[in-house]
């Protein structure tokens, strides 16, 4: 067998076994079956240009040329239809009418006045040209240059690097295949040999490169079939070669069965990892989807909880202002049946109060629209304000608080009302975890450090639960049981506000029923010295001379 027609077995094999690859890669694609359409015709054309070119007598290489003419006429059109396909291009004129062209030239073929018969060249039998054969290589030429035209004007346009990469490969698979495939009418038209019929498998491998790198097609299912289709392919040379003995022809054969039964398995296991990660993908698309809904629905929460937030804020205002002009006498004595009801209206719009403080700074803080009212204020007057407020519902609950105030610096630079909130929601929290006992807050200074304690006797925090109190809407399990009113937002708030005054929050607990203490620090403001005044610096040194001139009168 010459070299000549071992390449056209390899351009054979190749062509049909990536064309099927391919296809069954997706067969509902266009693209696919468009390629696969292109492999065959490729293909069966260096088959039966292997047969016309080898054959023994003038009238077997004749069936061959026929059948080598019929199918090459159809290679540049469905070349073009695969171009159309890769480039999303419609042109049904120009792909209809060079379908209908090679139609009527296919028929032309049989025809005496494509090919007379066949002569030998370089000991190889080829076309004998007839009258109009040049039309054949003319149309050949035209098509091929028109579907590279097309892939040129989309790789100037394109600025996707995938896509021009894509387009590249095609471009140089092209311009080698089609170039080589070519050559082979310059024997019968030239005299020359054709040496580009060689070029083919560079086309194949062109393509194959665009797979591989560019994923011009299902790479996985492509490199794994490849791979087993090679091996499957070397293995049944092998079979099929003459052997020395039956012994060793079984042997061959066995081996064969193994590589054949391992080719399945591998594409089995190929198949169902593929579905396993597009079931993945799916997944994660879902995902993505659900996330982006869920973020617009939590936009929507905020908005939604800021703005009824601020609606109630207004009555709410109403009711602890009027409430405490009551209390206060403002519009006459009440009885004490009514002063109680007052109190408890009092108390229950100061703990709503509470609530909408902490869901306005909660929608401000996603938002990243909460603000600051940063002055110079005394931490004294603010925990001294909240203790006051909260003392009567304590007293309510028969609970002992006090309020303990250590000599110190307690002016900084703070949002009073946001320490006041803090330092309130503290409070009340340990007046509604407090069965029973004691609750004290106690405020020391020390080195340039400002300390707020809120201790009691209550419920206590459970070790592994330490660590989750600071976060959104949490709340532990024994809380529940012992309150179920609150929002789970109130230290979570205290953090954030704490970050900002560049201070910290934190709690300690022993355990369960061991009472709890939370923990407020800020950085005190440094003490001003007074400038001393001269006039007295004088008046001392002078002390001691108006002592003496006392003394002498």
């Amino acid at each position: 067998m010459t070299l000549f027609g071992v390449t056209s077995i390899i351009t054979f094999f190749t062509s049909i076994g990536f064309g099927l690859i391919v296809f069954s890669g997706n067969r509902e694609s266009k693209l696919n079956r468009s390629w696969l359409a292109l492999s065959i015709f490729i293909a069966f054309w260096s088959i039966f240009l292997y047969g016309g070119v080898s054959a023994n007598t003038e009238k077997s290489s004749m069936f061959w040329l026929y059948c080598l003419d019929f199918t090459a006429i159809f290679i540049p059109v469905l070349y073009l239809n695969f171009i159309f396909e890769f480039l999303k291009i419609k042109n049904n004129i120009l792909k209809y009418g060079s379908f209908l062209f090679a139609i009527l030239l296919s028929v032309f073929s049989f025809t005496s006045y494509f090919k007379i018969g066949v002569i030998r060249v370089f000991d190889l039998y080829w076309v004998n040209p007839g009258k109009y054969y040049f039309v054949f290589p003319t149309f050949f030429i035209i098509i091929i240059a028109i579907s590279l035209v097309y892939l040129i004007r989309a790789y100037i346009n394109s600025k996707d690097i995938t896509y021009r990469g894509q387009i590249r490969n095609q471009i140089l698979a092209g311009l080698i295949g089609f170039s080589g495939g070519i050559t082979n009418f310059f024997p019968q038209l030239f005299d020359i040999y054709p040496f580009g019929n060689y070029f083919i498998i560079l086309y194949v491998f062109f393509v194959s490169y665009a797979v591989l790198k560019y994923k011009f097609f299902d790479t996985k299912v492509i490199s794994t079939q490849l791979f087993s289709g090679a091996i499957s392919l070397i293995f049944l040379f092998n079979l099929l070669k003459p052997a020395d003995s039956t012994t060793d022809w079984f042997i061959d054969f066995g081996i064969f069965v193994m590589i054949i039964v391992f080719v399945i398995l591998l594409n089995r296991s190929m198949y169902k990892e593929i579905e396993a990660k597009k079931e993945i993908e799916k997944l994660a698309e879902d995902l993505k989807y659900a996330n982006e809904q869920l973020q617009k629905m939590d936009k929507q929460k905020s908005e939604f909880i800021n703005l009824a937030s601020h609606q109630l804020r207004g009555p709410v205002a109403s009711l602890k202002g009027y409430s405490s002009m009551i209390l206060e006498g403002s519009y006459g004595k009440i009885s004490k049946k009514v002063e109680d009801v007052v109190n408890r209206i009092s108390q229950s719009s100061n703990a709503l109060a509470l609530i909408i403080d902490d869901f306005l700074n909660l929608s401000r803080i996603e938002r990243g629209k909460i603000e600051f009212s940063f002055a110079e204020g005394n931490v004294e007057d603010v925990v001294k304000s909240s203790f006051e407020e909260l003392k009567p519902k304590a007293d309510e609950k028969k609970l002992e608080m006090t309020f303990d105030v250590k000599k110190g610096n307690y002016v900084t630079i703070m949002d009073a009302e946001k320490i006041r909130q803090i330092v309130s929601n503290l409070i009340d929290n340990s007046i509604k975890y407090t069965p029973k006992g004691s609750i004290n807050i106690k405020l020391s200074e020390s080195v340039g450090k400002i300390l707020i304690t809120v201790s009691d006797t209550g419920i206590g925090i459970p070790k592994d639960g330490i660590d989750k109190l600071f976060k959104k809407f949490s709340r532990l399990p024994n809380a529940n049981e012992e309150n179920i009113q609150g929002t789970g937002l109130g230290l979570y708030l205290a953090k954030e506000v704490m970050n900002a005054h560049e201070g910290r929050v934190w709690v300690e607990s022993e355990g369960q029923d061991k009472g709890s203490m939370f923990f407020v620090e800020l950085k005190a403001m440094e003490r001003r010295k007074a400038p001393r005044n001269t006039s007295t610096e004088k008046a001392e040194k002078n002390l001691p001379e108006a002592k003496k001139f006392v003394e002498e009168i």
